[in-house]
């Protein structure tokens, strides 16, 4: 059986973690996620291992997490070399979920070419990865790939738009790779690329003094009186102010409560039956959704938030002793770590609309304390930053065995919760 850094496959595979990078089209809507295994060894001074597992892990891996867990209802991008390229596992991947990668190291053998084409007649769709303009021999095995991927991080930028137009005699769509600003973001488009790949989404430039939208400021009143100890009078007097939301409010509890006998038409008995700890979950979803109507599972930054907070309340909620309020408060910090993208305002300003607990506040504004640990651990996981995630696991104590099955229940919950909110839209 293979070897990965001197462990069985098998033994490996309960260190696997998951690394999933956003895949967005024009309007920024999630379409797809590169999925990134990489193990996550007991001794993390180590962490010398392949850009992908062996085919044996990520067959354990997808067989243990399930594939729509992982990714829900968009697709999936899988790097893969010629060894598992050829092998008979990647026939177990379902072609109309799964985009193969090809690493740039070994795809030149004739003998790939051969085997991209009868991969694609089974329906699998394959894209050229980290491409930087060297075409070589790669000019015969562009006609045999669906996508090329185009590294903005590696290139000229004033060379990207000659790739660009050397890649499209080809019958290819391209994808922007590593887009981690708005102007790459904005080249690539002008370019007329369909696909970007990478966190722009998340790095708006922030505006010290701009105001928030009314809609959103009406959320981050009614969020703060939830966390507060504002009584259910002064939350519903709040409601009565923005009727849409009381009605959507009644709508949330009502169809979640559609065995009862009679309707729940009263704001106060909604937000009773609802519970304070929903409403918040509710008013933060809301605040990620309210700009997107029935396009809120296509929301990167939705699914972004909603991990976050899901992953970091987990890991609280597993580790040793009394857990008091703190698992929520991570949660909480989570959810509002990407506020200040959402609002396009510092986290400063935000506070001014919505005090948080000092833990909170300490993690978002200073970056200290533990759940400020928990934030670049899960950051760390997003960017695919190994180093980060080994130093955080190490610091944390946290055994690394048990970080792909809380991830695995992050990403379930993050789907659900969003298409959920699109169906309610």
């Amino acid at each position: 059986m293979s070897e990965i850094n001197g462990h069985d496959a098998a033994s490996s595979a309960q260190d696997i973690y998951l690394a999933r990078q956003p895949i967005v089209d024009v309007d920024k809507n999630l379409v797809g996620y590169e999925l990134l295994f990489r193990s996550a060894p007991r001794d993390m001074a180590d962490h010398d291992d392949s850009v992908l597992a062996t085919s044996t892990v990520i067959a354990n891996v997808f067989g243990d997490m399930g594939l729509s867990e992982v990714i829900g209802e968009v697709d999936g991008y899988l790097n893969v070399d010629t060894d598992f390229l050829f092998s008979e596992l990647v026939e177990a991947l379902p072609p109309e979920r799964i985009v193969l990668e090809l690493l740039e190291e070994r795809v030149l053998e004739a003998s790939t070419e051969q085997r991209c084409r009868e991969l694609r007649k089974k329906g699998y769709r394959i894209a050229l990865d980290g491409f930087v303009g060297n075409l070589d021999e790669r000019d015969k095995l562009l006609p045999e790939v669906d996508m090329v991927k185009i590294d903005f991080q590696a290139i000229d930028p004033l060379l990207v738009p000659l790739i660009v137009k050397m890649v499209r005699r080809y019958d290819v769509k391209i994808v922007a790779e590593k887009v981690e600003t708005p102007a790459h973001y904005q080249q690539a488009k002008d370019l007329g690329i369909e696909l970007f790949q990478g966190f722009h989404f998340a790095r708006p430039e922030l505006l010290a003094g701009k105001r928030a939208k009314p809609a959103k400021l009406a959320l981050l009143r009614l969020l703060s009186l939830s966390m507060g100890d504002a009584e259910v009078k002064e939350i519903e007097q709040e409601f009565k102010h923005h009727p849409s939301l009381a009605v959507n409010l009644l709508r949330l509890v009502n169809s979640a409560a559609a065995g009862m006998r009679q309707p729940v038409t009263s704001l106060r008995h909604a937000l009773i039956i609802m519970g304070r700890k929903q409403l918040r979950v509710w008013l933060q979803l809301l605040l990620y959704t309210a700009d997107r109507g029935n396009g809120a599972i296509a929301s990167p930054l939705l699914q972004l938030a909603a991990v976050r907070g899901k992953l970091m309340e987990l890991l609280v909620s597993r580790r040793p002793g009394p857990q008091t309020s703190d698992a929520e408060l991570a949660f909480i910090t989570g959810i509002l770590s990407l506020m200040d993208v959402l609002l396009e305002i510092p986290h400063e300003d935000i506070l001014k609309h919505m005090p948080l607990p000092q833990p909170v506040s300490n993690a978002l504004i200073q970056r200290e304390g533990e759940f400020a640990d928990l934030l670049t651990l899960t950051e760390g996981l997003e960017r695919d930053d190994r180093a980060t995630v080994a130093r955080s696991l190490k610091r944390m104590s946290f055994d690394p065995a048990q970080l792909a099955n809380l991830q695995r229940e992050a990403f379930l919950w993050a789907h659900e919760l969003t298409s959920a909110a699109a169906q309610r839209a």
